[in-house]
């Protein structure tokens, strides 16, 4: 009886220390996006990596990598935020951060002058995204970085399946006007 007494109340605890740091993580993580949202980057930046490490493995801290990415495409640094996503990409994260890192990715690679890796990160966005609107948006990200590449059967594809797949969304008349655009008029 004592040993069951016991083992409960060891479980209780290790369950309370989760919760207390997850709490701890999410207050964090608020006070670094407070930082970034008053013009202090720097300092974001700062406490956005101290978070990542010190409460690796709560959903804090997975949010955290992704707003740290997004602080670094506002400095410029696409570069950095491309390594970053893709090391944070490779580790399998949980599939509600997919969409958005695979999203960063795209525009940083974008940024990066690299069009045709953006265009293949911005289709896994697309599909991993739960949200039509989402799933739209990015493939026609995905089909505007196509075309940068030079790649123009891909970017009508794009808009294709945006058209076919995705009628209901706010993408689906820009798909449309582009895709008239490249085809010139014939669909």
């Amino acid at each position: 009886m004592l040993a069951v007494l016991l083992l409960g109340v060891l479980g209780w605890v290790i369950w309370s220390s989760g919760q207390r740091k997850e709490a701890f993580a999410a207050r964090s993580l608020n006070q670094a996006r407070s930082s970034a949202e008053a013009g202090n980057l720097p300092l974001a930046s700062s406490e956005l990596q101290r978070l990542i490490e010190t409460y690796r493995g709560t959903d804090a801290a997975t949010e955290a990598v992704i707003t740290l990415n997004q602080v670094r495409l506002i400095n410029g640094q696409a570069e950095l935020a491309a390594v970053g996503l893709r090391e944070f990409l490779a580790k399998k994260p949980p599939r509600e951060f997919l969409a958005p890192a695979y999203g960063l990715l795209g525009t940083a690679l974008e940024n990066s002058k690299r069009p045709a890796e953006a265009a293949e990160a911005f289709t896994n966005a697309s599909k991993s995204a739960d949200v039509e609107y989402l799933k739209a948006r990015y493939l026609i990200d995905a089909a505007r970085a196509y075309l940068s590449a030079g790649k123009t059967k891909e970017a009508e594809a794009a808009y294709r399946e945006v058209i076919n797949r995705h009628p209901k969304s706010s993408g689906f008349t820009e798909a449309r006007v582009r895709l008239a655009e490249l085809t010139d008029g014939k669909m």
